[in-house]
């Protein structure tokens, strides 16, 4: 979709700030840059695409589309009822996700297995609607003593998890949309070592919930600390898009009284992630708290935080291939890379180092005589289930 410029950008916080806070949405603003938009060029049917587009770059689908209704906004457009077609699955969706979230509890329950939901489980509470938090999968630490009880449980349940035991949690995947991630541990010990050690014993800063014996869960300080070192790392490796900075405005808006910023900037010092929720923050209650100027907006932010904002809006909300691939070899985006540098990011991607096989791979380091194997096998699958994904990080590699 061309020419999504700021003003498009604009249009969309300025509606979802007034929906979120329960203000009175300004119509005569909605119908002057959209419904009685009169030339050609700018005509509703592309103000309209250009809105889905944002929103569906950055998991905004459902609050949106509930934002405009709020607006009375109608049109026969084709890309509208998709809009309230795609915003009727997601909310189905939830439904779904959260009664078969409610087995697992109870297995988690009856088996005495302690466990936590995470991210947006919790933030999905204060969005004016839980179901209008979109999340692609459901987060659940769990008693990583129980990791084969747990798939055991999950693939009698029709599940598959083509990933079990690799990496620090399992994903499980089962028709038409269930997906659940099944942590045994917060962070990986080999990507963030320092963030490793912070919550290697987790369970000893977790609260008790007195409705489940066995589910634990964050203090509203403790979870507002990991939710930014989560949000840390996903800046860090691709980029992370609207929906997370609208999730800590409403998050830090509806506790403000409650959080305690003297230990969260403690916490966040500890981490390395202080400065970054500084900037985070004050993004979020810009550009969702404020009132909102369309000729000054942008302005509104310092140079740091335009250059975080501009990262953020491009990405969207998982991130995009360009940023992943560029932070992996070392460079920021769009900087020129070395041809020697093309060429270790490409062995290294088809012959992984022994601390990636030690924690994606187990089995294979355990068994060493047989790392040839895995060599083999990830070179011979490339044309068969990866084509499309390695060809996208190949153009990204060598892109000038």
């Amino acid at each position: 979709m061309a020419n999504i410029n700021l003003k498009t950008y604009y249009m969309v916080i300025k509606i979802l700030g007034d929906f979120v806070n329960n203000k009175i949405i300004d119509k005569d603003f909605f119908n002057e840059n959209i419904i009685d938009v009169a030339n050609e060029e700018n005509s509703q049917k592309i103000y309209i695409g250009r809105i889905y587009y944002i929103a569906k770059k950055h998991n905004l689908v459902s609050i949106m589309a509930q934002a405009m209704e709020k607006l009375g906004f109608e049109s026969d457009s084709d890309i509208w009822k998709r809009w309230l077609k795609e915003k009727n699955q997601l909310i189905y969706k939830s439904v779904l996700m959260d009664v078969e979230r409610e087995a697992i509890q109870d297995f988690f329950e009856k088996n005495n297995i302690w466990y936590m939901l995470l991210k947006g489980m919790v933030i999905r509470k204060y969005y004016p609607a839980p179901e209008l938090r979109e999340m692609a999968d459901n987060d659940i630490l769990f008693d990583n003593k129980y990791s084969k009880e747990v798939y055991e449980f999950m693939t009698a349940r029709g599940y598959k998890s083509d990933d079990y035991n690799k990496g620090y949690h399992d994903e499980y995947l089962k028709p038409p949309a269930y997906n659940f991630e099944m942590h045994r541990q917060l962070v990986s010990s080999k990507e963030r070592p320092k963030w490793y050690e912070y919550y290697k014993d987790v369970k000893s800063i977790l609260i008790n919930d007195a409705n489940g014996k066995n589910q634990f869960y964050f203090s509203d300080n403790d979870f507002y600390v990991y939710f930014i070192v989560h949000t840390y790392k996903h800046f860090l490796n691709s980029g992370m898009g609207l929906r997370t900075v609208l999730d800590v405005y409403l998050y830090v808006s509806n506790l403000q009284e409650k959080l305690d910023f003297d230990y969260i900037e403690e916490q966040l010092k500890k981490l390395d992630a202080y400065d970054f929720e500084q900037t985070f923050r004050s993004i979020a209650f810009k550009m969702f708290d404020e009132n909102l100027e369309d000729r000054k907006w942008w302005d509104l932010f310092d140079v740091k935080e335009q250059e975080m904002l501009s990262y953020i809006l491009d990405a969207g909300t998982y991130g995009n291939l360009e940023n992943s691939v560029a932070h992996k070899m070392g460079y920021t985006k769009g900087e020129k890379k070395k041809a020697s540098d093309k060429v270790k990011y490409i062995f290294r991607r088809l012959f992984p180092s022994m601390d990636t096989i030690e924690e994606f791979f187990p089995f294979f380091y355990k068994h060493k005589w047989a790392i040839p194997f895995l060599y083999i096998y990830r070179i011979g699958k490339i044309p068969f289930t990866r084509r499309k994904k390695v060809a996208g990080e190949l153009k990204e590699v060598f892109k000038k």
